[in-house]
């Protein structure tokens, strides 16, 4: 009696050994025929052409001022600012068809907090694709729209992400009035691989690109717009012809008599 204990004792662990590695063998097949393996794909990408009324020369990493001359009372100016993104169906197509985004967080709340200590600047107000009166995401529609809007300055961007790791922003800033562009704006960032020892969670604002293309976009266009400001004439302000006081020119008094 005392040996079928023993073998019972000896056999069961045995089978209950054969019957786990099975099992765990199994799990171990069957998650790996499961696994899928996600790889990057590029999106379309968003080019000059697609923001600007006519050619200009492309900036890396800055910002450049294409008119020579500077403007004559531009400033102060309310700013009309959109974002275009390509529209895809995940059909390649030659057709590119644009339409704009437009995220409170983007094109209000970031700009306004961007200029807010630029006096010149009276307004950032962000249009969208309503506002183009059902017509196509074209510069000279977003032009027409800015104008309709009472916009003086408007500045047109995108975002495009290059690689898995890297992003960049494109822009250009128009005098509404002429519907010429007066200044490009280019900024690229890759993301921050931090090191295997740190396993500490990662904060996304100082690591991942598309948030560091953001800032230094921001800067760029924030310098571009001051020196925009500092090369800015004043406008020429003079009365009508013929026009002649209703009296005497006198001191204000104050308190006014009667008061």
């Amino acid at each position: 009696m005392r040996s079928l204990v023993r073998l019972t004792y000896t056999t069961t662990p045995r089978f209950l050994i054969s019957v786990g590695s099975a099992a765990l063998v199994f799990c171990l097949t069957v998650g790996c025929a499961a696994k899928t393996v996600e790889f990057w794909t590029p999106s379309p990408q968003v080019c000059w052409e697609d923001l600007s009324t006519r050619p200009v020369e492309p900036v890396h990493d800055g910002y450049r001022i294409i008119k020579a001359e500077p403007t004559r009372g531009l400033f102060p100016a309310s700013i009309g600012v959109t974002r275009v993104a390509l529209q895809t169906n995940g059909e390649k197509t030659a057709a590119r068809p644009k339409h704009l985004l437009r995220d409170p967080r983007n094109e209000f709340l970031r700009w306004n907090s961007a200029f807010d200590d630029q006096m010149a600047v009276s307004e950032v107000f962000p249009i969208d694709q309503r506002d183009l009166g059902g017509a196509a995401a074209e510069p000279e529609q977003i032009v027409a729209a800015w104008r309709g809007l009472h916009a003086r300055i408007g500045f047109v961007y995108a975002v495009n992400q290059l690689s898995e790791t890297g992003a960049e922003m494109i822009g250009a800033l128009y005098d509404v009035a002429s519907a010429e562009p007066i200044a490009t704006v280019h900024a690229q960032a890759f993301s921050i691989i931090r090191p295997e020892e740190d396993h500490g969670p990662a904060d996304l604002w100082e690591t991942d690109s598309r948030a560091l293309v953001r800032a230094e976009f921001a800067r760029h266009v924030y310098e571009c717009l001051r020196e925009l400001i500092s090369r800015d004439v004043p406008a020429l302000v003079e009365s009508p012809e013929g026009w002649t006081p209703p009296g005497p020119i006198r001191p204000v008094e104050w308190p006014p008599r009667g008061f």
